[in-house]
Protein backbone atom coordinates (compact mmCIF):
# COMPACT_ATOMS: atom_id res chain seq x y z
CA UNK A 1 0.00 0.00 0.00
CA UNK A 2 1.34 3.87 -0.96
CA UNK A 3 2.36 5.99 1.96
CA UNK A 4 -0.18 8.25 1.10
CA UNK A 5 -2.68 5.41 1.31
CA UNK A 6 -1.59 4.15 4.65
CA UNK A 7 -1.82 7.55 6.19
CA UNK A 8 -5.42 7.57 5.21
CA UNK A 9 -5.98 4.67 6.23
CA UNK A 10 -4.81 5.83 9.84
CA UNK A 11 -6.70 9.20 9.35
CA UNK A 12 -9.64 6.99 8.99
CA UNK A 13 -8.93 4.62 12.15
CA UNK A 14 -8.24 7.66 14.50
CA UNK A 15 -11.29 9.30 13.05
CA UNK A 16 -13.49 6.51 13.85
CA UNK A 17 -12.13 6.76 17.76
CA UNK A 18 -12.04 10.50 18.03
CA UNK A 19 -16.14 10.36 16.85
CA UNK A 20 -16.81 7.80 19.59
CA UNK A 21 -14.41 9.36 22.04
CA UNK A 22 -15.75 12.92 21.16
CA UNK A 23 -19.59 11.48 21.80
CA UNK A 24 -18.31 10.47 25.37
CA UNK A 25 -16.62 13.32 26.33
CA UNK A 26 -19.45 15.87 25.28
CA UNK A 27 -21.75 13.21 27.33
CA UNK A 28 -19.49 13.52 30.12
CA UNK A 29 -19.09 17.53 29.96
CA UNK A 30 -23.09 17.82 30.96
CA UNK A 31 -23.77 14.29 32.74
CA UNK A 32 -24.36 16.95 35.92
CA UNK A 33 -27.11 17.94 34.55
CA UNK A 34 -28.51 14.28 34.76
CA UNK A 35 -29.93 13.25 38.38
CA UNK A 36 -28.11 10.04 39.08
CA UNK A 37 -31.62 9.13 40.95
CA UNK A 38 -33.10 8.69 37.39
CA UNK A 39 -30.58 6.99 36.19
CA UNK A 40 -26.84 6.55 37.85
CA UNK A 41 -24.93 4.27 35.33
CA UNK A 42 -23.74 7.29 33.21
CA UNK A 43 -22.75 9.51 36.12
CA UNK A 44 -19.75 6.94 35.69
CA UNK A 45 -19.08 9.11 32.70
CA UNK A 46 -18.02 12.41 34.90
CA UNK A 47 -15.50 10.09 36.36
CA UNK A 48 -14.02 9.24 33.21
CA UNK A 49 -14.25 13.46 32.53
CA UNK A 50 -10.31 14.24 32.42
CA UNK A 51 -9.17 11.02 30.83
CA UNK A 52 -11.46 11.07 27.78
CA UNK A 53 -10.39 14.75 27.71
CA UNK A 54 -6.71 14.08 27.38
CA UNK A 55 -7.86 11.37 24.77
CA UNK A 56 -9.28 13.88 22.94
CA UNK A 57 -6.30 16.07 23.01
CA UNK A 58 -4.09 13.59 21.61
CA UNK A 59 -6.67 12.74 18.93
CA UNK A 60 -6.78 16.48 17.99
CA UNK A 61 -3.13 16.62 17.38
CA UNK A 62 -2.36 13.21 15.44
CA UNK A 63 -5.33 14.06 13.19
CA UNK A 64 -3.90 17.37 12.85
CA UNK A 65 -1.00 15.85 11.42
CA UNK A 66 -2.46 13.17 8.84
CA UNK A 67 -5.49 15.08 7.83
CA UNK A 68 -6.70 18.53 9.46
CA UNK A 69 -9.93 18.18 8.30
CA UNK A 70 -10.58 15.60 10.47
CA UNK A 71 -9.27 17.38 13.22
CA UNK A 72 -12.43 19.53 13.85
CA UNK A 73 -14.02 16.76 15.50
CA UNK A 74 -12.13 16.04 18.44
CA UNK A 75 -11.36 19.98 18.15
CA UNK A 76 -15.13 20.62 18.19
CA UNK A 77 -16.23 18.16 21.03
CA UNK A 78 -13.33 20.33 22.99
CA UNK A 79 -14.78 23.23 22.46
CA UNK A 80 -18.27 22.29 23.28
CA UNK A 81 -16.73 21.05 27.29
CA UNK A 82 -15.02 24.27 27.92
CA UNK A 83 -17.20 24.88 30.98
CA UNK A 84 -16.68 21.38 32.04
CA UNK A 85 -12.80 21.62 31.31
CA UNK A 86 -12.74 24.96 33.44
CA UNK A 87 -14.16 23.75 36.77
CA UNK A 88 -11.86 20.63 36.47
CA UNK A 89 -9.02 22.91 35.50
CA UNK A 90 -9.25 26.41 36.10
CA UNK A 91 -6.46 28.97 35.93
CA UNK A 92 -6.05 31.70 37.80
CA UNK A 93 -3.07 33.90 37.89
CA UNK A 94 -3.99 37.18 39.64
CA UNK A 95 -4.82 37.08 42.88
CA UNK A 96 -7.65 39.44 44.20
CA UNK A 97 -6.37 42.01 46.66
CA UNK A 98 -8.08 42.36 50.17
CA UNK A 99 -8.78 45.47 50.93
CA UNK A 100 -7.76 45.74 54.33
CA UNK A 101 -10.41 48.68 55.11
CA UNK A 102 -12.97 45.75 55.24
CA UNK A 103 -13.51 43.22 57.60
CA UNK A 104 -12.00 39.47 56.89
CA UNK A 105 -12.62 35.58 58.73
CA UNK A 106 -10.80 32.80 57.48
CA UNK A 107 -12.35 29.00 57.62
CA UNK A 108 -10.49 25.87 57.24
CA UNK A 109 -12.38 22.96 55.94
CA UNK A 110 -10.44 19.49 56.22
CA UNK A 111 -11.33 15.72 56.04
CA UNK A 112 -8.85 14.55 59.05
CA UNK A 113 -9.57 10.50 58.64
CA UNK A 114 -9.88 9.81 62.29
CA UNK A 115 -6.59 12.06 62.99
CA UNK A 116 -4.71 8.66 62.09
CA UNK A 117 -1.71 10.64 60.29
CA UNK A 118 -1.50 8.65 57.21
CA UNK A 119 0.75 10.14 55.34
CA UNK A 120 4.61 9.05 55.78
CA UNK A 121 7.99 11.28 55.33
CA UNK A 122 11.55 10.51 56.31
CA UNK A 123 11.31 11.04 60.51
CA UNK A 124 7.48 10.74 60.85
CA UNK A 125 7.64 8.16 63.17
CA UNK A 126 9.67 9.94 65.43
CA UNK A 127 7.67 12.83 65.47
CA UNK A 128 6.02 12.92 69.08
CA UNK A 129 2.68 14.56 68.23
CA UNK A 130 -0.36 14.18 65.72
CA UNK A 131 0.72 16.20 62.14
CA UNK A 132 -3.19 16.35 61.33
CA UNK A 133 -3.98 18.75 64.23
CA UNK A 134 -0.75 20.41 63.99
CA UNK A 135 -1.45 21.02 60.47
CA UNK A 136 -4.91 21.98 61.73
CA UNK A 137 -3.31 24.84 64.63
CA UNK A 138 -0.60 25.99 62.28
CA UNK A 139 -3.26 27.24 59.43
CA UNK A 140 -4.83 29.71 62.39
CA UNK A 141 -8.29 29.67 60.96
CA UNK A 142 -11.16 31.96 62.50
CA UNK A 143 -13.59 28.91 61.58
CA UNK A 144 -12.70 25.33 61.24
CA UNK A 145 -14.99 22.73 59.86
CA UNK A 146 -13.91 18.90 60.28
CA UNK A 147 -15.19 15.76 58.66
CA UNK A 148 -14.58 12.21 60.23
CA UNK A 149 -13.90 13.28 63.60
CA UNK A 150 -15.43 10.05 65.43
CA UNK A 151 -17.40 10.34 68.36
CA UNK A 152 -14.21 11.82 70.51
CA UNK A 153 -12.44 14.15 70.20
CA UNK A 154 -9.20 14.87 72.81
CA UNK A 155 -5.57 13.39 73.79
CA UNK A 156 -5.31 10.13 72.19
CA UNK A 157 -2.00 7.98 72.44
CA UNK A 158 -2.05 5.96 69.54
CA UNK A 159 -2.64 8.69 67.01
CA UNK A 160 -0.22 11.01 69.01
CA UNK A 161 -3.12 13.68 70.09
CA UNK A 162 -0.89 15.55 73.14
CA UNK A 163 -2.18 17.74 75.66
CA UNK A 164 -0.74 20.35 75.10
CA UNK A 165 -2.42 20.49 71.18
CA UNK A 166 -5.41 19.96 72.61
CA UNK A 167 -5.03 23.37 75.37
CA UNK A 168 -3.88 25.05 72.10
CA UNK A 169 -7.22 24.49 70.15
CA UNK A 170 -9.23 24.97 73.36
CA UNK A 171 -7.95 27.95 74.53
CA UNK A 172 -8.16 29.80 70.73
CA UNK A 173 -10.99 28.43 69.90
CA UNK A 174 -13.82 28.85 72.78
CA UNK A 175 -16.96 27.43 70.51
CA UNK A 176 -16.44 23.49 69.62
CA UNK A 177 -19.49 21.58 68.37
CA UNK A 178 -19.33 17.98 67.74
CA UNK A 179 -22.09 15.92 66.22
CA UNK A 180 -22.77 13.24 63.54
CA UNK A 181 -18.27 12.43 63.05
CA UNK A 182 -18.29 16.46 62.26
CA UNK A 183 -16.59 19.06 64.29
CA UNK A 184 -16.85 22.92 64.51
CA UNK A 185 -14.55 24.87 66.16
CA UNK A 186 -14.71 28.82 65.91
CA UNK A 187 -13.41 31.70 67.10
CA UNK A 188 -17.00 33.05 67.17
CA UNK A 189 -20.20 32.32 69.22
CA UNK A 190 -22.30 29.68 67.21
CA UNK A 191 -24.97 26.88 67.28
CA UNK A 192 -26.48 24.35 65.78
CA UNK A 193 -29.65 25.01 63.86
CA UNK A 194 -29.72 21.95 61.84
CA UNK A 195 -28.60 18.70 61.51
CA UNK A 196 -29.33 14.70 60.25
CA UNK A 197 -27.56 12.15 59.76
CA UNK A 198 -28.24 10.20 56.01
CA UNK A 199 -26.38 7.07 56.99
CA UNK A 200 -23.60 5.52 59.22
CA UNK A 201 -20.81 7.07 57.41
CA UNK A 202 -22.83 10.56 55.62
CA UNK A 203 -24.46 13.76 57.58
CA UNK A 204 -24.74 17.20 57.25
CA UNK A 205 -24.51 19.69 60.60
CA UNK A 206 -25.94 23.25 60.06
CA UNK A 207 -24.53 25.80 62.47
CA UNK A 208 -25.12 29.70 62.63
CA UNK A 209 -21.97 31.85 63.60
CA UNK A 210 -22.29 34.99 64.40
CA UNK A 211 -19.21 36.75 63.03
CA UNK A 212 -19.03 40.18 64.75
CA UNK A 213 -22.50 40.85 65.02
CA UNK A 214 -23.06 39.23 61.28
CA UNK A 215 -24.38 35.61 61.03
CA UNK A 216 -23.32 33.00 58.67
CA UNK A 217 -24.85 29.53 58.17
CA UNK A 218 -21.96 26.92 57.58
CA UNK A 219 -22.83 23.82 55.90
CA UNK A 220 -20.13 21.16 57.41
CA UNK A 221 -21.10 18.28 55.05
CA UNK A 222 -19.49 14.57 54.81
CA UNK A 223 -21.58 12.90 51.90
CA UNK A 224 -22.51 9.50 51.33
CA UNK A 225 -18.26 7.49 49.97
CA UNK A 226 -18.18 4.96 47.49
CA UNK A 227 -17.21 2.60 50.75
CA UNK A 228 -14.36 0.93 48.90
CA UNK A 229 -12.42 -1.46 50.84
CA UNK A 230 -9.02 -2.43 50.82
CA UNK A 231 -10.06 -5.57 47.72
CA UNK A 232 -11.88 -2.86 45.77
CA UNK A 233 -9.01 -0.70 45.92
CA UNK A 234 -6.55 -3.60 44.93
CA UNK A 235 -8.68 -4.35 42.09
CA UNK A 236 -8.39 -0.09 41.05
CA UNK A 237 -4.81 -0.38 41.32
CA UNK A 238 -4.65 -3.88 39.12
CA UNK A 239 -7.03 -2.93 36.62
CA UNK A 240 -5.11 1.37 36.37
CA UNK A 241 -1.86 -0.85 35.76
CA UNK A 242 -2.79 -3.21 34.01
CA UNK A 243 -6.04 -2.51 31.50
CA UNK A 244 -5.68 -5.58 29.96
CA UNK A 245 -6.63 -7.97 32.73
CA UNK A 246 -10.17 -6.41 32.74
CA UNK A 247 -11.46 -9.38 30.56
CA UNK A 248 -10.12 -11.83 33.29
CA UNK A 249 -12.04 -9.44 36.47
CA UNK A 250 -15.25 -8.87 34.99
CA UNK A 251 -17.27 -9.94 38.36
CA UNK A 252 -15.44 -8.07 40.64
CA UNK A 253 -15.54 -5.68 38.56
CA UNK A 254 -19.63 -5.78 38.43
CA UNK A 255 -19.28 -5.48 42.15
CA UNK A 256 -17.12 -2.23 41.91
CA UNK A 257 -19.05 -0.72 39.62
CA UNK A 258 -22.27 -0.98 41.78
CA UNK A 259 -20.63 0.40 45.05
CA UNK A 260 -20.54 3.58 42.56
CA UNK A 261 -23.49 3.54 41.24
CA UNK A 262 -25.18 3.31 44.74
CA UNK A 263 -22.94 6.51 46.08
CA UNK A 264 -24.49 8.43 43.12
CA UNK A 265 -27.76 7.44 43.91
CA UNK A 266 -27.49 7.93 47.76
CA UNK A 267 -25.50 11.52 46.99
CA UNK A 268 -28.30 12.74 44.92
CA UNK A 269 -30.89 12.37 47.20
CA UNK A 270 -28.26 14.44 50.49
CA UNK A 271 -27.40 17.09 48.23
CA UNK A 272 -31.33 17.71 47.20
CA UNK A 273 -32.09 17.57 50.69
CA UNK A 274 -28.81 20.16 51.62
CA UNK A 275 -29.64 22.64 49.03
CA UNK A 276 -33.54 22.86 50.05
CA UNK A 277 -32.19 23.36 53.75
CA UNK A 278 -29.90 26.05 52.49
CA UNK A 279 -32.56 27.89 50.54
CA UNK A 280 -35.08 27.55 53.49
CA UNK A 281 -32.88 28.96 55.82
CA UNK A 282 -31.47 32.04 53.21
CA UNK A 283 -29.02 34.74 53.77
CA UNK A 284 -25.21 34.15 54.15
CA UNK A 285 -24.34 30.55 53.72
CA UNK A 286 -21.28 28.82 53.43
CA UNK A 287 -20.87 25.18 52.27
CA UNK A 288 -18.28 23.21 52.80
CA UNK A 289 -16.83 19.75 53.52
CA UNK A 290 -16.23 16.47 51.38
CA UNK A 291 -18.76 15.97 49.17
CA UNK A 292 -17.16 12.45 47.96
CA UNK A 293 -17.86 13.74 44.10
CA UNK A 294 -15.94 15.55 41.64
CA UNK A 295 -16.58 18.68 39.64
CA UNK A 296 -18.90 17.92 36.61
CA UNK A 297 -21.14 15.40 38.95
CA UNK A 298 -24.17 15.98 40.00
CA UNK A 299 -23.99 16.40 43.38
CA UNK A 300 -21.29 19.45 42.75
CA UNK A 301 -23.49 20.87 40.39
CA UNK A 302 -26.55 20.63 42.90
CA UNK A 303 -24.56 22.55 45.78
CA UNK A 304 -23.10 25.14 43.31
CA UNK A 305 -25.73 26.44 41.45
CA UNK A 306 -26.86 29.55 42.81
CA UNK A 307 -23.31 29.95 44.67
CA UNK A 308 -19.55 30.85 43.87
CA UNK A 309 -17.05 28.17 44.54
CA UNK A 310 -14.10 29.26 46.12
CA UNK A 311 -11.67 27.49 43.79
CA UNK A 312 -12.95 28.09 40.88
CA UNK A 313 -12.20 31.79 41.84
CA UNK A 314 -9.19 31.27 43.11
CA UNK A 315 -7.36 28.17 42.46
CA UNK A 316 -5.24 26.91 39.54
CA UNK A 317 -5.28 23.51 37.97
CA UNK A 318 -6.67 20.12 38.88
CA UNK A 319 -6.54 21.08 42.97
CA UNK A 320 -6.44 17.38 43.97
CA UNK A 321 -8.06 17.07 47.98
CA UNK A 322 -8.02 13.42 47.93
CA UNK A 323 -4.83 11.38 46.68
CA UNK A 324 -4.12 7.97 47.49
CA UNK A 325 -4.83 4.29 46.16
CA UNK A 326 -4.11 5.68 42.90
CA UNK A 327 -7.05 8.26 43.00
CA UNK A 328 -6.33 11.92 42.55
CA UNK A 329 -9.50 14.05 42.13
CA UNK A 330 -10.93 17.20 43.56
CA UNK A 331 -14.10 16.16 46.67
CA UNK A 332 -13.65 18.58 49.02
CA UNK A 333 -15.24 21.88 48.08
CA UNK A 334 -16.09 25.69 49.50
CA UNK A 335 -19.10 27.43 47.91
CA UNK A 336 -20.68 30.62 49.13
CA UNK A 337 -23.53 33.03 48.74
CA UNK A 338 -24.07 35.56 50.99
CA UNK A 339 -22.62 39.63 51.12
CA UNK A 340 -18.50 38.73 51.24
CA UNK A 341 -16.50 37.17 48.56
CA UNK A 342 -13.57 35.14 48.77
CA UNK A 343 -10.40 36.67 48.17
CA UNK A 344 -7.64 34.46 48.71
CA UNK A 345 -7.12 29.96 48.86
CA UNK A 346 -4.64 27.65 50.15
CA UNK A 347 -4.94 24.08 48.88
CA UNK A 348 -2.85 22.21 51.58
CA UNK A 349 0.76 20.47 50.37
CA UNK A 350 0.54 18.46 53.38
CA UNK A 351 -2.17 15.60 53.65
CA UNK A 352 -1.35 13.94 56.91
CA UNK A 353 -4.89 12.74 56.58
CA UNK A 354 -5.88 10.92 53.12
CA UNK A 355 -7.11 14.39 52.31
CA UNK A 356 -5.85 18.08 51.70
CA UNK A 357 -6.92 20.90 53.38
CA UNK A 358 -8.66 23.71 51.63
CA UNK A 359 -8.00 27.88 53.24
CA UNK A 360 -10.52 30.39 52.53
CA UNK A 361 -10.39 34.03 53.57
CA UNK A 362 -13.22 35.85 53.26
CA UNK A 363 -13.82 39.58 53.15
CA UNK A 364 -17.07 41.68 53.60
CA UNK A 365 -18.39 43.63 51.26
CA UNK A 366 -19.11 46.48 52.45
Amino acid sequence: MPMRGISKFFAVVLLIIAVVVSALLVAAAYIEYLSPAHVALPALLGLVFPILAVCAIILFIGLLLLCPKYALVPLGALLLSIPALWQYFPINFNKEHIDTNRGTFTLLSYNVYYFKDTEKEPGADEVAYNRTLQNIIDYNADIVVLQEIGGYFGVHKRNKITQSQIDIINKRYPHRILKNSLLLLSKYPAQTVYDTRYTETASTVVYKVNIEGREVSIFNNHLESIGLNSEDKKLYVALATHPDSVSEKVSEIKGFTKKFLHAFEARAAQVEAVDAVADSIGGNIIMCGDINDTPNSYAYHTLKTGREDAFLQLGTGPGFTYRADGMWVRIDHIFYEGDFTARALKKGNKRYSDHYPIWVEFEWDE
